[in-house]
């Protein structure tokens, strides 16, 4: 015959054989008070399985008796149990065709130099491509391939002339040794703009509009962004016009001093 001692549980009463659970306390209860013990320690999933037992065991009498061999059993499920977690927790941070990792909201932009790659197929893109990207997260997605255009609303138009013309002064204000090159591409996207804007009715930028809005409204609005895109294709013109000015001035001091 096998002899089990016996002892009595703190302030139960209760008699238990060591390693069995007192008061109908099951495996999932035990993982649940293991961890709150890990969240609770310093050193977390790294803390000795004793260290967590003496906690458990003064937060809660039922695990009073306890083996150390049940709990490391427990102990090595949860771990495996928090890892996956952790592992999803991670794959749900990656960014996608359609956000960034830290859902912030994907942009369209044109690309200023030839380095940018796709996050989603690792494609790179030539100078003046069209992308969709978040600054925060330094994610970009190309367009076409992986990111379609969304349906055409006043709100995305407004942003993608805004980015335009952010882009154009900035191109401005750097002057780089291929400005010619640069601005003929920042013209070619303001007439495809320009084009995707004449495209688009009132009556469906009316019915795409997140907020309720009448045909007129959208019609008025539409105008307006007709109007900035020919302001900023005046301004396109007049920088190639300074270009060749610069390039007239340049040939006659060359003359000259020949």
């Amino acid at each position: 015959q096998v002899l089990f001692k016996q002892r009595a549980l703190k302030g139960s009463g209760v008699l238990a054989w060591p390693g069995v659970m007192a008061s109908g306390a099951t495996d999932a209860d035990l993982m649940l008070a293991i961890r709150a013990a890990v969240i609770a320690h310093p050193d977390g999933l790294e803390a000795g399985p004793k260290a967590l037992l003496s906690a458990v065991q003064a937060e809660d009498a039922r695990f009073e008796s306890v083996s150390i061999q049940k709990f490391k059993r427990v102990l090595t499920k949860l771990r495996t149990l928090l890892k996956e977690e952790e592992e999803a927790a991670k794959a749900a941070k990656v960014g996608s065709k359609d956000n960034c990792p830290g859902q912030h909201g994907l942009v369209r932009f044109l690309t200023n130099h030839g380095s940018y790659c796709c996050d989603t197929c690792r494609c790179y893109l030539p100078i003046g491509a069209p992308m969709w990207g978040c600054r925060l997260c330094d994610w970009d997605v190309c367009e076409g391939r992986c990111h379609a255009e969304e349906v055409v609303t006043l709100g995305a138009l407004s942003t993608a002339l805004g980015s335009l013309e952010s882009r154009v002064i900035a191109l401005k204000k750097e002057a780089p040794e291929d400005m010619r090159t640069r601005l003929a591409l920042e013209e070619a996207e303001v007439h495809k703009f320009e084009k995707r804007l004449d495209c688009a009715t009132a009556r469906a930028l009316a019915q795409a509009s997140p907020i309720q809005m009448e045909e007129s409204e959208a019609r008025d609005q539409k105008k307006a962004l007709l109007s900035r895109t020919e302001a900023l294709l005046s301004q396109i013109e007049g920088a190639f016009q300074g270009l060749s000015l610069d390039s007239a001035v340049a040939v006659e001091k060359a003359v000259e001093v020949a």
